[in-house]
């Protein structure tokens, strides 16, 4: 146990909400209760606990220490020993499953084909679906810079904190800018780590699913020693890898349909496969198009024969064993059938979950000498993340009876004589290689004063460094070998639009081995390059807090904290040589993301006690605190929160708060080079088929623009350009009140806890999708208006990609709001029976709405309701529960997830809850997810020395609830940003313990 009191700890943070959920100020102890747990984690050895009441401890999203154990912020623990007992290997599953985040889309590692914070492989936490870099993440009360790769890093990769250290972590569910600073707008994650350990101990554990792929493993060991009574070491070590989860090892990922059912519900009436490759109809996955030529004017394509015959009449481009395609076709029964290539066995490879390898360290020193005591934490940490992949590869180049396959252009005429152009579309393999090197250091002196001189006070001075090092390498297409003929940096002398000289390919595109992949290393080898990019993100941070009491009140002390931070950060990201000098095909290309900022602060907080003892007021408290701030960039102001803490019977609790807060913005939003990235046409365009739009707005608009209403949309993905707001940025400000009640009854171990929050976001920072802009052009009662400048479409003449939409330009900026509201619940119930101590607990979050308004009330996508609670993503209800038995040395525990029903029908002009036209039939597009329960049990034994728990994750094997593959964002049928949903599957775990 650790060896010094508690009354030191004045600034150790303790979840003291928590404690009176869990009933530690009304309730027994039993005696099979754990060191983890939170009922005793404020408790030292040298203190009983009715003494422990009485101790003043700090609590976080607080300066002051407190009586009771309360305060006016709800606060949820999740101790490490729920982690052990339901099989988490590591921090960010801990997190992202618990009900405060599982209602949200979770960075969790399956986002690698997508550019996100932090880079492939980065696992952040977000907090009631806010976004992550307005959640704040803590080690031990103090805040460790973000990590992760590239230029759009904000939040902390929870890859870095090993499991292991972990004590409990504690998670305030408001707001605290003005004791935390920027970011900790909707919530606050503190994570607690063990400070001392009585000897050796070591921990391996693994999981593994039923089904191959997916496996985890961990090994830690910890050790502790003591130098008299004034000093005490520890230090930890912990190796996790985390194997790679291909689609083809799930059903639910590998095959990605368009998931159309009869209206009779006689089954799927999807398109059937008549391709060279199909097997059988019903082998009709969507996986990668390939292995296919086009003319480039006419859009006639060839592909490969079913019985092997060669045909050539697109361009006179002659292909052994390639055809004309029919295009979509119908059978006697008016099914509609396809004969491109979709799939491949070739694609088996592809990670939905990467390989991810991580090793930390982690040590503490606690010394105490002379009243002061000097603690220090060191954290070392590197991740490895590797990704293999597919894409398609699908350059326009030169053909004709004159050229011939030449693969250069050089003003050849519009026409088949003299030459034409065709676009292949290839298969490309793809490899991404993270390494992530994470330094941490914190250190702090504390202490109070000399006797007779402000006798309770205390003080306590902090300075903490922290350094990420990333390097991120991948293979890419280099746009010099593309043979692609229209590509920037082309001479184009004559100015007819063509480019007049390209270096010609060094590989025949036209070979059907390069078409269908079986020579795609020829291909890698001909017109590929490997770069690596480089990240450094640096954090210096400096804290200096008094706290007391100033004077005695009739209702107890009243106390004051004040305090001063300064922190500075930089950024310097250093993408590879061929994306900044631009020799990079259909990929994101980036220039040096490099800027420093920093920010000074004052601070201070007050707790004022009104009431004591009085009917209906057996304890009223005001808390409140104010916090003012200077950035070098981002301007200057100040924010405040006021508190109200009501014990109104002995059973009874009310507690409310309201604050305002502000996120400055941060570097990525500031300093952010141009970035390149590529979306489809029929993602962004509403102008497709715009016929078929129920918004009048879009009819209307469209039409004005000069689209054709059957225009399809046919041709190359638009070019998207985003880039930092520099100075022009202003913080984001906000709002957010709670207010809840706690019921302990008397007559039984029993607590419930309720509280209602509402949050509010006014200009809020983002970089706006590519959609969102062309949406805001055309589905608005405006047109046209600013966002038609952010982007361009191409005239109706144009010979290749009429009407398509290409240079949008989507920079980061202020927009309107956003705004949330809802409830939270968390029940515990402990008894101790003759069979033993049963504890049963849940957690439940209700979000009542999700509000973003972007400039005004009119949503620029053109969705009449723009509150998205209950979308995809985005659940109304979410929760949590676990009933545990402690006989003896025995647990056993039976853990359940719940997770709601989400509805993407608002997205679309139809209702698509009714029978919708599919090609020559009608059919049901399934745009919904089902509400869904996983369950998982665990035993437990523990001996002198050993401790073992084995247990099953997903019991019943509960499988991703399955979407038609017009929802965006999908593996498989399976929606990707519906992360709350289990993916590994039905999955064994066992953890060993020993001390030595």
């Amino acid at each position: 146990m650790k060896r010094r009191s508690i009354r030191h700890s004045v600034f150790s943070s303790v979840a003291v909400s928590a404690l009176v959920l869990t009933g530690a100020a009304n309730a027994q102890e039993t005696d099979t209760t754990t060191e983890d747990d939170a009922v005793i984690s404020v408790i030292e050895e040298d203190v009983t606990e009715g003494e422990a009441r009485q101790e003043k401890i700090v609590v976080t999203g607080s300066l002051l220490a407190r009586d009771n154990f309360a305060s006016s912020s709800p606060i949820q623990v999740i101790t490490a020993e729920v982690a052990t007992l339901e099989g988490l290997v590591d921090t960010a599953a801990i997190l992202q499953g618990s009900s405060l985040a599982s209602g949200s889309t979770q960075l969790n590692n399956t986002f690698q084909n997508f550019v996100t914070n932090g880079g492939i492989g980065a696992q952040t936490i977000d907090l009631r679906g806010c976004g992550d870099t307005r959640t704040l993440v803590l080690v031990d009360g103090k805040r460790p810079g973000p990590a992760g790769t590239r230029g759009s890093i904000a939040a902390l990769d929870l890859n870095v904190l090993p499991q292991s250290i972990i004590s409990r972590i504690e998670v305030l569910k408001d707001g605290a800018s003005t004791i935390y600073g920027s970011d900790a707008v909707c919530g606050v994650v503190n994570i607690i780590t063990r400070d001392s350990v009585d000897s050796l101990e070591l921990n391996a554990q693994t999981t593994r699913p039923f089904d191959s792929g997916g496996e985890q493993y961990s090994l830690s060991g910890a050790y502790g020693f003591q130098l008299g009574d004034f000093a005490d070491f520890t230090i930890s070590a912990e190796y996790r890898l985390s194997e790679e989860l291909d689609t083809s090892e799930r059903d639910y990922l590998d095959c990605s349909r368009d998931y159309v059912n009869s209206p009779d519900g006689t089954g799927l009436i999807d398109r059937q496969n008549f391709s060279a490759q199909g097997l059988r109809p019903t082998q009709n996955c969507n996986n990668l198009y390939y292995n296919t030529v086009i003319d480039a004017f006419s859009g006639q394509r060839l592909v490969p024969s079913p019985n092997g015959t060669t045909i050539a009449t697109v361009n006179g481009v002659s292909v052994p064993g390639y055809r004309p395609r029919v295009g979509t076709g119908y059978t006697a029964d008016g099914v509609a059938f396809f004969e491109d290539y979709l799939d491949g066995e070739f694609l088996d490879n592809r990670d939905f979950i990467p390989r991810n390898e991580n090793i930390s360290l982690f040590g503490t020193a606690d010394v105490e000498l002379g009243g002061i005591a000097w603690d220090t934490e060191l954290l070392f940490s590197r991740r490895e993340t590797n990704v293999e992949g597919w894409r398609q590869f699908f350059p326009v180049v030169g053909s004709g009876s004159q050229c011939g396959f030449c693969g250069y252009i050089d003003d050849p005429a519009y026409d088949n004589a003299a030459g034409g152009l065709v676009q292949i579309v290839a298969p490309f393999p793809t490899v991404d290689d993270i390494k992530l090197d994470y330094y941490y250091a914190s250190s702090s002196l504390s202490g109070g004063f000399a006797p007779g001189f402000l006798d309770d006070w205390s003080w306590k001075i902090d300075g903490s460094y922290s350094r990420g090092e990333g390097s991120y390498g991948g293979n890419e297409i280099l746009l010099s070998k593309s043979g692609d003929w229209n590509f920037d940096g082309v001479a184009d002398v004559d100015g007819d639009g063509l480019a007049d000289t390209i270096a010609p390919p060094s590989i025949d595109f036209l070979n059907p081995d390069i078409l269908s992949g079986v020579a795609s290393n020829d291909l890698v080898a001909a017109i590929g390059g490997y770069q690596t990019g480089s990240t450094i993100y640096e954090q210096t941070t400096f804290t200096a807090v008094l706290a007391g009491e100033v004077f005695e009140l009739p209702a107890g002390p009243l106390g004051l904290g004040l305090g001063a931070e300064y922190r500075e950060f930089s950024i310097d990201d250093q993408p590879g040589v061929l994306t900044q000098g631009g020799d990079i095909w259909g990929s994101s290309t980036a220039g040096p993301t490099k800027g420093t900022n920093s920010v000074s602060e004052v601070f201070a907080e007050i707790s004022v006690p009104l009431l004591k003892g009085a009917p209906l007021a057996e304890d009223v408290e005001f808390s409140g605190s104010v916090r003012a701030f200077d950035y070098d960039i981002g301007g200057s102001g100040s924010i405040y929160k006021v508190g109200l803490n009501w014990q109104i019977t002995p059973t009874f609790r009310a507690r409310s708060s309201y604050g305002t807060s502000y996120r400055a913005p941060a570097l990525f939003e500031l300093f952010l080079e141009d970035q390149t990235g590529f979306q489809s046409q029929t993602v962004i365009d509403p102008c497709i088929n715009w016929a078929d739009s129920t918004n009048p707005n879009i009819r209307a608009n469209c039409a004005a623009a000069g689209v054709p209403d059957n225009y399809t949309g046919a041709g190359s993905s638009a070019l998207v350009v985003t880039s930092g707001g520099g100075e022009l940025l202003e913080p984001e400000t906000g709002d957010t009140f709670t207010a809840g009640l706690i019921w302990t009854p008397t007559f039984a171990d029993l607590n419930i806890a309720v509280d209602y929050y509402e949050i509010e976001i006014q200009d809020q920072i983002t970089s706006l999708s590519a959609a969102q802009i062309v949406g805001g052009c055309y589905a608005t009662t405006v047109y046209p208006n600013d966002f038609c400048d952010l982007f361009e479409r191409a005239p109706g003449t144009a010979t290749i990609g009429a009407y398509n939409v290409d240079n949008i330009q989507a920079p980061t900026l202020n927009v309107d709001a956003q705004s949330q509201a809802g409830i939270d619940l968390e029940v515990r119930y402990t008894n101790e029976f003759n069979f033993g101590t049963v504890i049963a607990e849940g957690s439940i979050n209700w979000a009542l709405e999700r509000y973003i308004n972007v400039f005004g009330s009119d949503f620029v996508s053109g969705v009449t309701d723009n509150d998205f609670n209950g979308t995809i993503g985005f659940p109304s209800v979410v929760g949590d529960a676990s009933v545990r038995l402690d006989r003896g040395d025995w647990t056993y525990t039976w853990f359940t997830d719940f997770i709601g029903r989400q509805d993407d029908n608002r997205y679309f002009a139809a209702d698509y809850n009714d029978p919708q036209a599919y090609f020559a039939l009608t059919g049901l597009y399934k745009v919904y997810t089902e509400a869904q329960f996983t369950h998982g049990l665990s035993v437990r034994w523990t001996g002198d020395t050993w401790t073992i728990t084995g247990g099953v994750r997903n019991i019943f094997d509960e499988h991703p609830p399955q979407v038609s593959d017009i929802v965006q964002l999908s593996a498989g049928n399976t929606p990707v940003n519906a992360t709350g949903y289990d993916i590994r599957g039905r999955r064994a775990f066992v953890n060993v313990s020993k001390k030595f």
